[in-house]
């Protein structure tokens, strides 16, 4: 595996990570404006992104399965939906906060909340086992591919935690900072089919060599 190729996929995954906490953070605000700020709602809230994530961790590892050519523009276009979603959430969560005034009940409420959560933490779970089996490829080492996969990621969600609490928060509220997130995203997206490209490329000179020989 091209080693650019290799480096750029970390800073990605750590970047990608900085985002996705950036979204949560934003959007439990949101939800918290219907829901009420008590250990119910921060309970369903937290079990939403779970549970999404854990069904994106299915999806992810069967689409690694079903399309080992394409693992990492599959991760690249995930990248780009987590941006378009992201761009669109302070209006689509900001519209939540209707559903109190109008009178739905509290479950009903709820439901919509996980709803809205699902679709891109789905596509934010299924991030991992797409990188993890590419790397697996490559390195024929799983338990170093997901560790360092898993620091790269959770290291980034770390500074995004930190950036949205002291940063982004206080300087441009919570509509900005999803914006923000989404740029970030779109930066990923960019690096990974760049990163695609150099690892083909790489390929084809390996195997060129590889014939000459």
């Amino acid at each position: 595996m091209n080693i650019a190729a290799f480096n750029l996929i970390f800073v990605t995954f750590f970047l990608s990570g900085c985002a996705a906490l950036i979204y949560q953070l934003v959007w439990q605000r949101y939800l918290f404006t219907g829901l009420g700020v008590d250990i119910d709602s921060v309970t369903l809230i937290v079990s939403s992104f779970m549970l999404g994530i854990g069904i994106g961790g299915s999806v992810g590892g069967w689409l690694a399965d079903r399309f080992p050519r394409k693992r990492l523009v599959i991760y690249a276009y995930a990248e780009l939906l987590l941006s378009i979603f992201g761009a669109f959430s302070p209006l689509i969560f900001g519209g939540f906060q209707i559903l109190g005034a109008l009178g739905w009940p509290y479950a009903m409420v709820s439901g919509a909340a996980i709803l809205l959560v699902l679709l891109p933490t789905v596509i934010m779970g299924s991030t991992l086992p797409l990188l993890t089996v590419y790397f697996d490829d490559a390195f024929e080492n799983i338990g170093v591919s997901v560790g360092k996969l898993y620091f790269s990621n959770t290291l980034g969600a770390a500074l995004g935690a930190w950036l949205s609490a002291w940063v982004l928060f206080p300087m441009w509220g919570l509509n900005n900072s999803a914006k923000i997130a989404a740029s970030i995203n779109i930066l990923c997206f960019v690096c990974v089919l760049v990163a695609a490209r150099l690892d083909v490329n790489s390929f084809e000179t390996r195997k060129t060599i590889g014939g000459r020989g």
